[in-house]
């Protein structure tokens, strides 16, 4: 009787942290399963979080329910893919920053790899008539997934001021693609959080730079600093970092961040952005590994295959060190962060412009896919796409299958 009423008020000291089904992993088990999680991890971030719930609270008990949901709800909280700072933060708990790095690298790994192929695959392959033709009737279905995603993201903003502030960054980013105004999609989006500034109480405005937000950047500005060494290589990690800071709401988030930027700088068109964004689909882990995609062929055309490499390398580091750093440097403070009502208040307005944003990438996009191939084909897997992708009868994954297949099948009776 003694001995149950301590262990329940030891319970009640520490806190709800405490759970005696929990297990330390070995450094062995928590490299293998985020290795396996990584290889399986089709099907999108609700896949993959689905995989590492199962995987790390049920079947191993590493990890208690509630210790997951409060990670779910301050990576949701945070610029980049949920999916893969989860991983990050499941490590972290386990085995501090250390146990971080490893299980977010593994979980990425087996997609960055398969990435790096279809990216070698895609560049020696678009000589090839029927990888071009295929590739062509991809376009199409992206475009109407990445619809279907704008879509999906406005349902879930109900107010009237949030509706307002996406049509309004919709209309912006529409403008800058045109050349009317210098502000890109990034821009856009920071001032739609900092718009709801007004609508908040005066007292909450935090300090403008804390001190901990200091400690937390600093070893982001010295990456920054070293990267800068190179030319090529510190603007292309530059491009990919600051794109890692923005990506709320989902991974698609990058095409409007990316799309005009990588285009303007010369390193792909529009359409072949599209086919990057297709393999970053198709292949396991985050659709943000587009980034590694757009580095190879950014890379390749600086100085061949070595170049190449250290592109892909720079623009995945680049992209995904905000999603490290936050974790492995200030998550009990980021808990405590997420919670105050400024940074809420701007966080919610950010978010509120980012259906916006897809809409208008997602528009550039179709008039993309529209200028290739056989027009009313096109416009048949658009809509057969869309309409797949709305209703959630259809996933991304068979869909560009399908496309594939289609296209494989005109070339050949063509």
């Amino acid at each position: 009787m003694a001995a149950a009423a301590s262990s329940r008020v030891l319970k009640e000291c520490v806190g709800h942290f405490v759970d005696e089904r929990v297990t330390i992993a070995s450094w062995r088990d928590l490299l293998l399963t985020n290795l396996r999680i990584g290889i399986l991890g089709f099907g999108g971030p609700q896949a993959h979080i689905a995989m590492l719930r199962e995987q790390i609270v049920d079947q191993h008990h590493w990890v208690n329910a509630e210790q997951f949901d409060e990670g779910l709800g301050l990576c949701e909280a945070l610029p980049g893919p949920a999916s893969s700072q989860m991983a990050i933060y499941l490590g972290w708990l386990q085995k501090g920053w250390l146990g971080g790095l490893i299980s977010g690298s593994c979980f990425l790994l087996p997609g960055l790899l398969i990435v790096l192929v279809l990216s070698e695959l895609w560049r020696s392959g678009q000589s090839i008539q029927s990888f071009t033709t295929a590739l062509q009737t991809v376009q199409p279905v992206i475009a109407a997934i990445v619809w279907a995603f704008a879509w999906k993201l406005m349902k879930n903003r109900r107010q009237r001021w949030q509706r307002l502030t996406a049509l309004l960054v919709m209309f912006g980013v529409m403008l800058n693609m045109l050349g009317f105004l210098p502000l890109t999609a990034g821009w856009l989006l920071l001032l739609a959080g900092v718009a709801r500034l007004p609508f908040l109480p005066p007292s909450n405005v935090p300090p403008t730079s804390p001190p901990a937000l200091r400690s937390l950047l600093a070893p982001l500005g010295f990456a920054l600093t070293t990267a800068s060494s190179s030319a090529f290589v510190g603007q292309l990690f530059m491009v990919f970092f600051k794109t890692g800071l923005l990506v709320f709401g989902g991974g698609l988030v990058i095409i409007p961040l990316l799309e005009q930027q990588i285009v303007d700088l010369g390193w792909l068109s529009s359409a072949q952005f599209l086919d990057g964004v297709a393999i970053g689909q198709i292949s396991p882990g985050p659709v943000v590994l587009t980034s590694t995609f757009v580095g190879y062929q950014a890379g390749w055309a600086q100085g061949g295959l070595g170049m190449a490499l250290l592109g892909a390398a720079t623009a995945t580091i680049g992209i995904f060190l905000p999603s490290f750093g936050f974790i492995l440097l200030a998550s009990p403070l980021l808990q405590r962060w997420r919670q105050h009502p400024t940074i809420k208040g701007v966080l919610n307005g950010l978010l509120a412009g980012v259906p916006g944003a897809v809409a208008a990438a997602a528009a550039s996009l179709t008039l993309t896919a529209f200028e290739v191939g056989n027009t009313w084909v096109q416009i048949l897997l658009f809509v057969g796409a869309l309409v797949g992708s709305v209703s959630g009868r259809l996933k991304p994954i068979p869909l560009i299958v399908v496309a594939i297949g289609i296209g494989l099948a005109l070339e050949w009776i063509g």
